[in-house]
């Protein structure tokens, strides 16, 4: 028996709610994309724009998972895809974070 086998069971249940987290999760990315604009035309700054962009990025990554749902076989945004989104993401957090 293997470390992770308890983990079997709600993998499982995670994948039959699958469509309804990524509706759930491209939901909040429009809020969080629409909040960051009108933050952003309230106070342009640097950092600011940096977050906006970690935002925006969030929301494409989740429009394409809902694209890849329903209109492809599911191939196109696999681990490496989202991973490199995840990257992009950290980066705009971490240069908002850090810049002066």
């Amino acid at each position: 028996m293997a470390l992770w086998d308890f983990l079997r069971e709600p993998i499982v249940w995670v994948q039959v709610i699958e469509p309804l987290t990524l509706w759930v999760l491209f939901l909040v990315s429009i809020a969080l994309i629409g909040v960051s604009i009108l933050a952003l035309k309230r106070k342009s700054s640097p950092k600011l724009k940096w977050v906006t962009a970690a935002f925006g990025l969030f929301f494409v990554k989740s429009l394409l998972m809902i694209i890849d749902q329903y209109a492809s076989p599911g191939d196109f945004m696999n681990k490496s895809i989202q991973g490199f989104f995840d990257l992009l993401i950290m980066i705009s957090f971490f240069i908002a974070l850090f810049r002066k």
